[in-house]
C-alpha cells in the first residue's frame, strides 16, 4: 500500500515539475516575445529621430525647421505646422507691417476670391490655400466668391463688405507676386499671384502673422 502512495506522488511530483517547466518555458517565451517588440520599437523611434536629424534645416529668427515630403514645419504655439517654403526663399514677396497688425487685431479673416477663373490649376492651389488658411490661422476663418458659381456654394461678397476689425484676403490671380493692402477699402488685403506663387503668398503672410518673418 505504501508502495503504491509513494509510486502516485512520484507520478504527481512528475507532473508538476513537467507542468512548472512548461509554465517557465511559455513565461519565457512571453519575456523573449515582448523584449523583441520593445527592442523593435525603440530602433524604430531611434531611427525617425535620425531621419529628422538628418532633415534639419538652419533656424531662421530662432526658429527650428525641418523638411518634409511637401516642404518644411516649424513649431507654433507647441504644434508643428507645414509650409511649402523656407522662409529665406519667400522673403523677395513685399508685405507691409500694417497688414500684419491688421491681422492679428482682427476678430477673424474671410478669404475671397474669383471662381470663374479661366485656369482651372489656380482654383486647385486656391482651394488648397483655403484649407490650409482654415487649419493653421488661429482665427475664424470665412470664405466668398466675387461672382455667383455654380460650383462654390458660398456667398458673393467683395472688398467693400470688408472692415479692419474683420478683414478680407482677396485673392488675385496675377503675375506680379506681392500682398497689398487695397487703396480703396482700408479692410482688404490683395494677395497677388499665380499657381504656386499663391502658396508662396499664404507662407509669407502665415509666416509674418505668426512672428517668424518680420
Amino acid at each position: 500500500m505504501y508502495c503504491k502512495i509513494h509510486l502516485k506522488l512520484i507520478k504527481y511530483n512528475f507532473k508538476c515539475d513537467n507542468m512548472r517547466h512548461k509554465k517557465n518555458n511559455k513565461k519565457w517565451g512571453v519575456i523573449i516575445t515582448t523584449a523583441i517588440i520593445v527592442f523593435s520599437m525603440v530602433f524604430s523611434i531611434f531611427a525617425i529621430v535620425v531621419d529628422n536629424q538628418s532633415q534639419s534645416v538652419p533656424q531662421y529668427n530662432k526658429h527650428s525647421f525641418v523638411m518634409t515630403d511637401t516642404g518644411y514645419k516649424t513649431k507654433i504655439s507647441g504644434k508643428y505646422q507645414n509650409f511649402y517654403y523656407y522662409p529665406t526663399d519667400i522673403e523677395r514677396i513685399p508685405l507691409d507691417s500694417d497688414i500684419v497688425t491688421m491681422l492679428q487685431n482682427s476678430q477673424g479673416v474671410a478669404i475671397v476670391f474669383n471662381p470663374l477663373d479661366n485656369t482651372t490649376s489656380n482654383l486647385e492651389y486656391i482651394d488648397l490655400i483655403r484649407y490650409d488658411f482654415q487649419s493653421q490661422f488661429n482665427k475664424t476663418t470665412y470664405f466668398g466668391v466675387t461672382m455667383q458659381s455654380n460650383n462654390y456654394v458660398l456667398p458673393v461678397v467683395n472688398c467693400a463688405n470688408s472692415t479692419e476689425a474683420f478683414p478680407f484676403i482677396l485673392i488675385n490671380i496675377s503675375s506680379n507676386t506681392s500682398i497689398v493692402k487695397s487703396k480703396d477699402y482700408p479692410g482688404c488685403i490683395i494677395m497677388n499671384g499665380k499657381l504656386k506663387e499663391l502658396m508662396a503668398t499664404k507662407d509669407r503672410l502665415l509666416y509674418s502673422y505668426y512672428g517668424i518673418m518680420s
